[in-house]
């Protein structure tokens, strides 16, 4: 069966057709050949040519559209992160990975209908530049500097190489703006006036490029959980007037020495897994009694800390209450009911907020996988950073036919925060306070992160606050949404949110304990019957975890997204039962391979998998230690036995970078070898 291709490489063939070739060589029969499939593939992706010329042309308008923040930003910090973004925009323009303006203008210079489009955007770059410069002449004259560079290395590629000659120019002129970068030769004898183009073409760019989503992912990449509010403008959600306080019981230090289990699949003392796994908080709460609680790596009870993605599972408090209060009819009313704006773009017809809630909107969205370039231009990154969260929701296009395929995004998230923002005319994060900070007994302040000032609560991944908030939160969750007998929350809304859905045999996420997502929260489906148990989740190891058989709450705050998962183990030690981790299936594995070979490895995987689905609470498949297993047997000899174990992981996991990177790199070192 041919391959498809996805949506991104045929947009990739298509910006370098419309570079190469102008608007008249981006054709689906030729853009087949280029990519070495049918013309078929195309039409998974794009209604038709028009839809694919109105993808680049509005991919390039999406561009502008995040200058409107360019303001708020210090162009003295930015200059050193600017210079880098710079050189690789024009490179993956080159490489059709990002959208050309050279290519763009092009385009416009032969239809009069693009040319109104892009003169429009232009305008709107031009008059931000004036703002910046106090000066409109010294704004025109920068923008034309810029648009000359452009136009210049297109038409002379060797002039990419005084790339950083013009870059030591902007640093010697303005030492005090920029990276501390040692000129290989003496600027002294570069003509004022160049110079002075130079230093406008530089500061053209960076006037374009600061404050920007792109300016954001380049200066923060991947935040540590304690920096948000320096990066975003934040809302306060006021505590309580009078803290409800837990009990503290004799502590549990007897935890530190007990065995759980780590990434790699192997047991360790609980006290050096928190160490390695770079745990900053770890509080548990069992009947409402604190018994035990670690605080690491300066971390303090009244620190605040980004809950990323449990952020998600916050708002679906706030989306159940709007439904109980008729502020929102149904879940399968459509998003277009609620923000007519949206039915201006066709992706969006026949989308619920039930799709939204569930996560199948069937939008496009990328993830991030670790690769500068490709985070860069991906969906994860474009969402978190974004200061202009309402135009990159109405931008979206749709890649799949809503209801019918879960993928997480954070964009699902974010809509839902603005429906709910707009049916109640509050910020989400005052009607979280009213209706559930400020009575669960809160004693610190919490906060949302703004995707711009006096903007939207991001709703998907800025929620902060301290270690024991979360806990209160989770023990109004704990109770089915009462608290101390009034009844904050809908019961059934909780109820289903952190039950498993029966119905449902696969998980939306295959770590052993296997993931099924319900309304923002997430419930581990392996023995689950037994368990009763549910979890908010979020990156860089930040857990929730409530198991209700006995009444225990645990709160891990970490920095670290390579987590196991040892509540279980740590909630029933604690209530003095007894646990024991499902077999990992890489450990049978692994002695098939060393023993008999890549064949017998492959038998023993395929018999354990079919017995996994069969009875899952008897073994467990970790995606890590998995890989580990194949890496590691490559590295003592068996690259065999190690290739066959990456391809078992590659295709179980089919829809991780992770597994398919390390089968990757093993099949091209040994091409090599």
């Amino acid at each position: 069966m041919e391959n498809r291709l996805d949506r991104p490489d045929w947009l990739r063939a298509a910006r370098l057709a419309l570079l190469h070739r102008g608007v008249e060589g981006v054709r689906v029969e030729p853009l087949a050949r280029d990519l070495g499939v049918t013309k078929g593939s195309f039409y998974w992706h794009f209604a038709d040519r028009g839809d694919l010329l109105e993808t680049l042309l509005s991919e390039w308008e999406a561009e502008e559209s995040l200058l409107s923040d360019a303001q708020d930003e210090n162009p003295n910090e930015a200059l050193k992160y600017i210079l880098e973004e710079v050189r690789r925009r024009t490179l993956a323009s080159e490489q059709g990975d990002w959208p050309s303006d050279v290519a763009i203008f092009a385009w416009a210079a032969v239809n009069p209908a693009i040319a109104r489009r892009v003169n429009r955007a232009e305008e709107k770059r031009m008059e931000l530049l004036r703002g910046l410069a106090g000066r409109p002449e010294v704004a025109d004259l920068i923008y034309y500097a810029y648009q000359g560079f452009l136009l210049r290395r297109r038409r002379m590629p060797k002039a990419a190489k005084d790339f950083d000659l013009v870059a030591r120019m902007a640093v010697e002129l303005f030492p005090s703006r920029g990276p501390e970068l040692k000129p290989r030769r003496s600027l002294s004898r570069v003509p004022t006036a160049a110079k002075t183009v130079a230093t406008l073409a530089i500061l053209a760019i960076a006037g374009v490029a600061q404050g920007c989503t792109t300016y954001r992912i380049l200066r923060w990449r991947d935040p540590a959980p304690d920096i948000q509010h320096k990066i975003f403008s934040e809302r306060v959600v006021r505590h309580a007037e009078v803290p409800f306080q837990f009990a503290t019981a004799v502590p549990r230090n007897d935890l530190d020495t007990v065995s759980v289990r780590d990434t790699d699949g192997k047991l360790k003392p609980f006290g050096t897994y928190l160490t390695d796994r770079r745990i900053r908080a770890f509080v548990v709460v069992r009947n409402d009694s604190i018994i035990y609680q670690r605080y690491l790596g300066g971390y303090k009870p009244s620190s605040r800390w980004s809950s990323f993605s449990i952020a998600k599972s916050v708002t679906s408090a706030v989306l159940g209450l709007a439904v109980e209060r008729g502020m929102i009819e149904s879940l399968d009313d459509p998003v277009t009911k609620y923000l007519p704006v949206l039915g201006r773009n066709a992706s969006y017809n026949g989308v619920t907020l039930r799709h939204l809630v569930e996560m199948k909107s069937g939008m496009a969205y990328t993830r991030t996988t670790g690769d500068l370039l490709n985070d860069l231009r991906s969906s994860d990154a474009h969402f978190y950073y974004t200061g202009n969260m309402m135009a990159s929701l109405a931008g979206m296009r749709r890649e799949a036919v809503p209801g019918t395929e879960w993928a997480y995004k954070d964009s699902d998230s974010e809509l839902l925060g603005w429906i709910l923002a707009s049916v109640a005319k509050r910020p989400v994060a005052a009607q979280l306070e009213d209706a559930v900070w400020r009575r669960i007994g809160t004693e610190h302040d919490a906060t949302f992160s703004l995707d711009r000032r006096g903007g939207l609560d991001k709703v998907s991944a800025g929620f902060n606050a301290t270690a024991l908030d979360y806990a209160r939160f989770a023990r109004l969750y704990l109770n089915r949404g009462e608290w101390n007998g009034s009844q904050l929350l809908p019961r059934d809304w909780v109820t289903v949110s952190t039950t498993l859905d029966t119905s449902r045999s696969e998980p939306e996420v295959t770590t052993w304990y296997r993931m099924q997502h319900n309304r923002l929260w997430w419930i581990p489906m392996n023995n689950w019957n037994a368990e009763r148990d549910f979890f908010a989740d979020g990156s860089r190891g930040q857990r929730l975890y409530v198991h209700p058989p006995t009444r225990t709450i645990i709160v891990q705050l970490a920095d670290d997204s390579e987590q196991e998962f040892p509540f279980r183990k740590v909630a029933h030690y604690l209530a003095g039962e007894e646990y024991r981790y499902p077999s990992g299936i890489t450990g049978f594995v692994r002695r098939a391979a060393e023993a008999h070979g890549a064949d017998s490895a492959r038998a023993v995987f395929t018999q354990l998998i079919g017995e996994y689905r069969e009875h899952p609470d008897r073994y467990t498949i970790n995606e890590a230690s998995f890989l580990a297993l194949g890496e590691s047997l490559i590295a003592t000899g068996k690259r065999i036995e190690g290739i066959a174990v990456l391809e078992m992981a590659a295709h179980h996991y089919s829809r991780s970078w992770r597994a398919r990177g390390a089968l990757d790199r093993a099949n091209r070192q040994l091409i090599r070898d």
